[in-house]
Formats: structure tokens, C-alpha cells, sequence
């Protein structure tokens, strides 16, 4: 590895430690509050622990547009990984990878807050020396270490607005972090949004060039927006609405993609109990795309559907979803994880070849043991399959630990076994992140 990557790691390192002594004292504050005009906005700790798949009995991820960061003093991670990819006869990749986010902020009173970070990821060394045996996804397009910019967003303030511009995390169905690697996805966003009231919250923006492991490109650089999902152009606008309410949770968003697609996504989620022991989720979707433009990806005519119900006792949750698309193409596609209740560790439902009419269904079943909150046990079995099963017909089965202390130290490790009934190649996905938070 270079030397200036040793030296600026040295560095971090440093920095961090300083900077984690000063910040232990500052006080915590509700994640959802809101700047007025008379008092100074206090920021909570900013969460960077790493994700888990949206399907896997995670159903937050269309929270809209929402920021925790940390804008007065520093923070960020470290985390050690391990992947490896085995396709059985063909092919066999593994790596070791470091990588981190030193962040710092600012404000000056409550209508102005700057926060930016860098990002590090370190191919260690003891990695094999033939390329085409390195699992990539932590490294960039030549598996090589690097350091780049990471988020630099600026946020306004005014009453119930807010405006958040310059490389920033978003969560939003079809362009998430998908935080499940070593370094999240960024996009440069330019958004602005507004709280009505308790239940009603709106937003629209432009979105340029995305970052990350799953930007279609080099992860250490941004590339157009267009590229991300496969085409061309770095021009994408979106809006989205969102209600809150009692037992419903309800969202509606739309993208417009230069020359690339058009996508309309809603979801709806009802929760509610029968006793203190029993709870239940029932959840419902719709996602549609449409081809704009000079059609870069090629054609897009999908309406997708999907529906999910979750029943939780004891710390035991069982969850069981379906997704079903009606169209010429196949599902919409996205830039991280997607929307789709059916998503597991590697397929996804926009992943199915001949997609058309393409379906999946998927079982999961989650424990969170009473006496250690922060540890959830799981396993999921999904099957996807084309009109034809004959076509396209592939089943995964995932097996997960997730563990958290203190939004402080993460451990994080998945299984995945997939197998291809139509040309009988059984893949193995084995990941484990650790993570420690300062």
C-alpha cells in the first residue's frame, strides 16, 4: 500500500481519538427535532453503524429524507471485514478490507450546519496477489485501496424547511446508502424539504452522481446518476410525501431519470397489537416504471405489486412476503438495496432474468432474545422466478447475526446460499463487518 495511505490513516486515527474525548459529554436530543427560530438546534449522535438488508424484518427504510449528523466536533467509524463469493466450479473471491469515515460539523445558529466527512478503504496487503481471485466490493474498480471525499452537505433551516445540498447519506426506495459493505452509497443532492405538521412531511430535490460499492462504476468516484442505474445522463429529480399516523405508516415517491426511467413507488404499513405479547405488521406496495427519453437502459414498462405480513411473540418475529411484476420488462431497478419486500443478501426481485411477470416470495424468521435486546438472530429462505420457471428459477437462503453495543461497537455477519435451479451453479456468500463507532 502507498505510503501517504499509512500516514493519513495515522492521522484519522489521531484525530479521532482527540476529538472522541472532547464529544463523550455533549447531551443526546430526540433524532427527530426540529430547528425553530428562537433556540439552537442540538443535534443527536449520528448512527453510522452498518445496515441490514430492507427485507429482513427492517421495514424503515423510506423514512424520507432525514438527517442526525453530527454538526458541532467530529465523528465517524472503523470497521474490519471479510467476504468471500464462491461460486462452485467457476469462480472463487475473497478479501480483508479496513475502511472508515472521519467526520466533522458545524453551525452557526440555528439557520446554517456544514458537515463533511472522508472516507478510507485499505486493501491490507495479505489479500491474494492475482486480482481475478479478490472479492471487490470493498475496493475500488481495480481492488486497489483508496481515500476519497465522503459527505459534504450543507443544511438550511428556516421554520419547518430545510434544504440539505452537497454529498449526502439518503434513504429513499429506489437510491440508498445500503450501508453493507465497508463505506455506505452517497449521492450529490440538492433537496429541500417541509414538515406540515406531526403526520405530514414533503420534499422534492435534484439528484447529480451517486458513490459507492453498488454506483455501477468506481466506488471511489462519483459518476452521473444516469450511469448508476445502468445508462446515461446526470440529470434525476424527485419528490416524495410521507404520513404517519397512530398504527399507519405511508410514503409516495417519484423519480424522473433523464433519458433513463420514470418511477412511481407508494407503500403502506399498518401495525398494531393483539396483547402486550403479540404484535403484527401487514404491508402493502406498488412500484411502477416507464421508459423516458432516449430509453438508455432500454425499454422499462413494469408494475410491480407486493404485499407482507409479520407476526411477533417472545422476541420471535416471522415474517413472510411476495412481490409479483406485470409488464414488458423487469422490475425497476435501483442504486442500492431497492424497495421490494422480497429483497434478501444477493437477489432481488429487478434481478430476475426475463423478468417479465417475474415473482419471488420470501420467508423469514428473526429472534431478538429478551435479555439482550441489541442481538437478533436470523434466518430467510426467498425463491424468484420468471413467467417460465424454465426461463429463470433461483432460490437463497440467508442466516444473519447482528449485534450492537451501544451504538457504539457492531458486529455484523451473513450467509447466503444461492442456488440457480436452471444451470445448477450453487453460489456461497460469507460476510462479517465489525465496526467501532466514536
Amino acid at each position: 500500500m502507498k505510503p501517504y495511505l499509512y500516514g493519513l490513516l495515522v492521522v484519522l486515527l489521531t484525530q479521532q481519538t482527540t476529538f472522541a474525548e472532547d464529544q463523550r459529554a455533549e447531551p443526546e436530543t430526540t433524532k427527530n427535532s426540529l430547528p425553530t427560530n428562537n433556540t439552537l438546534q442540538v443535534q443527536p449522535t449520528e448512527n453510522l453503524s452498518p445496515g441490514t438488508p430492507y427485507n429482513i424484518n427492517n421495514l424503515d427504510r423510506e423514512e424520507g429524507i432525514k438527517h442526525d449528523l453530527k454538526y458541532d466536533g467530529c465523528n465517524g467509524y472503523i470497521r474490519g471485514g471479510y467476504i468471500q463469493t464462491h461460486a462452485k466450479t467457476v469462480s472463487n473471491e475473497q478479501a480483508y478490507g479496513f475502511g472508515g469515515e472521519l467526520g466533522c460539523g458545524i453551525s452557526w445558529g440555528p439557520f446554517f450546519e456544514f458537515h463533511t466527512s472522508a472516507f478510507a478503504a485499505i486493501n491490507p496487503g495479505f489479500n491474494s496477489g492475482n486480482k481475478d481471485e479478490i472479492q471487490g466490493d470493498f475496493f475500488d474498480e481495480n481492488k486497489n485501496s483508496y481515500i476519497t471525499l465522503g459527505e459534504a452537505v450543507m443544511t438550511l433551516s428556516y421554520a419547518d424547511f430545510q434544504a440539505h445540498i452537497g454529498p449526502q447519506r439518503i434513504n429513499t426506495p429506489h437510491m440508498d446508502q445500503d450501508d453493507l459493505r465497508l463505506l455506505p452509497n452517497i449521492f450529490e443532492a440538492y433537496l429541500v424539504d417541509y414538515h406540515i405538521n406531526d403526520e405530514f412531511y414533503v420534499g422534492s430535490g435534484f439528484i447529480r452522481t451517486a458513490k459507492g460499492w453498488e454506483n455501477n462504476g468506481n466506488s471511489a468516484d462519483f459518476v452521473d446518476i444516469g450511469e448508476a442505474f445502468g445508462g446515461t445522463g446526470s440529470q434525476s429529480w424527485l419528490g416524495w410525501g410521507k404520513y404517519q399516523q397512530d398504527h399507519i405508516n405511508a410514503s409516495a415517491w417519484y423519480y424522473y431519470i433523464k433519458d433513463v426511467q420514470q418511477i412511481f413507488f407508494m407503500d403502506i404499513v399498518y401495525q398494531n397489537s393483539f396483547s402486550d405479547i403479540f404484535s403484527y405488521e401487514l404491508g402493502g406496495q406498488f412500484d411502477l416504471g416507464r421508459s423516458v427519453g432516449r430509453q438508455s437502459i432500454g425499454l422499462v414498462d413494469a408494475n410491480t405489486l407486493g404485499l407482507f405480513a409479520s407476526l411477533n411473540a417472545y422476541g420471535i418475529t416471522f415474517t413472510t412476503a411476495y412481490n409479483k411484476n406485470f409488464g414488458q420488462s423487469a422490475a425497476v431497478n435501483s442504486v442500492g438495496g431497492g424497495p421490494f419486500f422480497t429483497s434478501m443478501e444477493e437477489m432481488t426481485l429487478d434481478a430476475v432474468d426475463a423478468g417479465e411477470n417475474a415473482q419471488a416470495l420470501l420467508f423469514s424468521l428473526a429472534y431478538q432474545p429478551h435479555f439482550l435486546g441489541s442481538l437478533t438472530l436470523g434466518v430467510a429462505a426467498g425463491d424468484f422466478q420468471a413467467e417460465k420457471a424454465t426461463d429463470f428459477h433461483t432460490q437463497e437462503l440467508n442466516t444473519y447475526l447482528n449485534y450492537q453495543y451501544q451504538q457504539m461497537i457492531t458486529v455484523n455477519i451473513m450467509y447466503a446460499y444461492i442456488k440457480n435451479l436452471e444451470s445448477a451453479i450453487d453460489t456461497e456468500q460469507f460476510r462479517v463487518i465489525l465496526g467501532y463507532q466514536f
